[in-house]
């Protein structure tokens, strides 16, 4: 019987790169499958982490880019609790995620910007020039376009242009479109998700064509949509984060930031349908809008609870687990959700209570983590959401994991 050869090219900068992302003891390993024994969710028919341990120490970077056992991981540290050697493998997998996200990232170079400790001041400096830019341009365009009737919808809109920014400061209410118009802001805002859209949809094509490629001989079945939409009911349920022993907690920090972040997407629905469709203007109040308001501020006041709420039990829970460590890619994620549920709250209090010195300063902090989360939601961990959502697609595609044979057949 002849042995099958194999010619292990390691990447060496790859190695590095997981070291850097998380996984600094991975050369502790010596291959006891402790962790692979004590994992709740790994696939019966090609368990991890094992395996991905062997790749990481090799440097086999197109084995481990294109390999959707990385993303079913969901980090329980299990593996960590209970690995002799204390090599890690749940830090290992977050620095092969980092990396997988660094590498798939386009344009490239925002993935290097992203996962880089020395390059966060840049990274969050740019979303203040973003916005700072288009305040101080916003005049321009009131200057050279032609304007509008005033007292119309559109040109009421149009004349928010002509001063906005901290020289804008008018006696009465505080609105926030005296300081960003709320036209503006759609416009910004628009623009940033379009942008991730793109980078994200593109990420996400090349991850599906190195799955496909490397991991496939066993038989595609169905379509990716069809595998997509049956991931979603363990998505909504997050229930994969119960089977954990460790680390259970983080089920209830992951589900509090996720349905706030969906909260908080359905509250900006609203008001921009009620903005562009009904003509409705914010600041509300409840004398003149009535249910309007209270659905509005009912469900955006508890999304922005859940998120601090949320990420509150995620910091507490990473600074608990001693066996295990968190990187930049973690802490980024707590500081982003946290700030902006922090902030948003605190621009409704400072509104309501007309804390005109502070009011339009803090507006401004939460709308620069407004635009981090919106800029920069492909190459940072908020897109492990999406990754993972591809990764349970194919492994279900490929009839590997979650597809039992009644399924299949």
């Amino acid at each position: 019987m002849s042995e099958q050869q194999f010619l292990a090219e390691p990447d060496l900068q790859f190695i590095n790169d997981i070291q850097k992302s998380g996984g600094g003891d991975l050369k502790k390993c010596f291959q006891c499958a402790t962790c692979s024994v004590v994992c709740n969710v790994t696939p019966e028919d090609s368990p991890f982490p094992r395996k991905e341990m062997i790749w990481a120490q090799w440097g086999q970077k197109e084995k481990l880019m294109s390999d959707p056992d990385v993303w079913l991981c969901h980090q329980c540290n299990d593996c960590t609790a209970n690995c002799p050697r204390g090599a890690k493998p749940g830090d290992v997998f977050a620095g092969i995620r980092s990396a997988a996200i660094k590498a798939l990232a386009f344009p490239s170079f925002m993935g290097t910007l992203l996962s880089s400790p020395g390059l966060a001041i840049i990274a969050w400096g740019i979303p203040v020039v973003i916005l700072l830019a288009m305040i101080s341009i916003m005049p321009g365009f009131y200057s050279v376009l032609p304007h509008l009737n005033p007292h119309s919808f559109f040109g009421e809109m149009f004349e928010q242009f002509k001063n906005p920014g901290w020289g804008n400061m008018p006696s009465g209410p505080i609105k926030w479109s005296n300081f960003y118009p709320e036209l503006g802001i759609d416009l910004t805002f628009l623009t940033l998700a379009t942008l991730a859209i793109i980078s994200l949809a593109v990420g996400l094509v090349r991850f599906w064509n190195t799955m496909e490629k490397n991991h496939g001989e066993k038989g595609l079945i169905e379509t990716p949509v069809y595998n997509v939409i049956g991931t979603v009911p363990t998505i909504l349920s997050h229930d994969r984060f119960m089977e954990c022993d460790t680390s259970r907690n983080r089920y209830y920090g992951h589900l509090g930031v996720f349905y706030g972040f969906v909260g908080a997407f359905v509250t900006t629905g609203l008001v921009m349908l009620s903005l562009w469709v009904a003509g409705i203007p914010t600041p509300y109040t409840l004398s003149e809008h009535g249910v309007l308001t209270v659905i509005v501020k009912v469900i955006g006041n508890i999304s922005a609870a859940a998120i601090i709420i949320g990420g509150i039990v995620l910091w507490a829970q990473r600074a608990s687990f001693k066996k295990g460590s968190s990187s930049y890619f973690d802490w980024t994620l707590i500081v982003l959700v946290t700030g902006l549920g922090v902030t948003g709250l605190a621009a409704e209090l400072v509104r309501v209570e007309d804390l005109r010195s502070i009011a339009y300063p803090t507006y401004f902090i939460h709308l620069v983590f407004v635009a981090y989360l919106f800029l920069y939601f492909p190459f940072s961990k908020m897109a492990h959401l999406a990754y993972r959502t591809v990764g349970m697609a194919f492994a279900r595609t490929a009839q590997r994991d979650m597809v039992t044979e009644e399924e299949i057949a």
